[in-house]
């Protein structure tokens, strides 16, 4: 079954794990959320034939052609498809030529719309679930109900799969960027570990000296609030969907604008459009190389510095956003 169709793990909130991260009762930084909070992830175009109970997810195209322009199509030519029936606030669902049925909770009154998410926990606070709504669209959302989201996010970070433990996630790939360049390891184990959640709204890892803020967390965008000792600077970021072509379009240009990038264009490395003080964040980066000897990217150019500061961003976001992803 392809990403497109994967329903998000839900991670149990473990009480006895709170020795590992903490929102002290003396803390006045929280996040203020709206009721329900949640994030719309991203979305795909589905068809629903009752007859034969048969659900089909097209996702969006946003691809680089052969000759190196952006192509963008509300549905892809590849599709997924499911056998999918409805028995009570029961879903069932299995991928077409597999033959073991997945169980969700469901809500909803015309399946199958509504939506679909794992059984829930007591006392659980973070869902990841699927939205379908009735004109077609099926929305990935991340939904909050707690009380203390650092917390949270961290044990959803360390329970909700294996994924954490390797060294391309996108937690993994920012903190081992405040490794020496020369002496760079990861260790799982060492960074789940170090990291902590001393308020409802920071993690810090590095024994406190790096430390991620987040705050005015909407639908869709947020602002990441990157600090080293008493250094810190502001990272507003939006999502975008590959659903829309315009986000699609802007991806692709900051993909052309990468001095870095890959040979070939991925949206979702390029799903969040970022908005940050440069001279702040290469500040920040200065200081690590100079105090820590960190960061220690052999920068050439203002171009390369300006490199060197957007990766850290985009880092630093992605960060946050890998544990409501999955």
């Amino acid at each position: 079954m392809k990403t497109t169709l994967k329903l998000l793990s839900i991670s149990v909130v473990a009480a006895g794990m709170m020795t590992l991260s903490g929102c002290g009762d003396d803390s006045p930084t929280h996040i203020e959320f709206d009721e329900s909070f949640e994030m719309v992830l991203s979305k795909a175009s589905y068809y629903y034939h009752s007859k034969d109970s048969l659900l089909v997810v097209t996702p969006p195209e946003c691809k680089a052609s052969t000759l190196g322009y952006v192509v963008w199509n509300k549905k892809a030519e590849e599709a997924d498809s499911l056998k999918a029936y409805r028995n009570g606030e029961i879903v069932s669902y299995r991928p077409l030529r597999e033959y073991n049925w997945i169980k969700n909770e469901y809500n909803g009154k015309s399946f199958p719309a509504g939506i679909w998410y794992e059984p829930r926990a007591v006392d659980q606070n973070i869902m990841n679930a699927k939205r379908f709504l009735k004109n077609g669209v099926v929305e990935e959302i991340f939904r909050y109900e707690g009380k203390c989201f650092a917390s949270s996010l961290l044990h959803q970070l360390m329970k909700k799969n294996k994924s954490i433990e390797q060294a391309d996630s996108a937690l993994a790939k920012f903190y081992v960027m405040f490794q020496p360049e020369n002496d760079r390891h990861f260790d799982a184990k060492e960074m789940l570990d170090d990291l902590r959640a001393p308020k409802c709204n920071k993690l810090t890892m590095y024994s406190g000296d790096v430390s991620i803020g987040m705050n005015n967390f909407t639908k869709n965008s947020g602002t990441i609030t990157l600090g080293f000792g008493k250094k810190t600077c502001n990272i507003k970021f939006k999502l975008r969907s590959a659903y829309d072509k315009g986000d699609c379009e802007a991806a692709f240009g900051d993909f052309q604008d990468d001095k870095a990038a890959d040979r070939t264009f991925d949206f979702n490395k390029y799903s969040e459009s970022v908005d940050y003080d440069i001279y702040c964040i290469k500040r920040l980066v200065l200081t690590m190389q100079e105090e820590k000897k960190i960061l220690p990217r052999s920068v050439g150019s203002d171009e390369d510095a300006d490199a060197a500061a957007d990766e850290l961003a985009r880092s630093a976001v992605r960060a946050v956003l890998s544990g409501m992803r999955e």
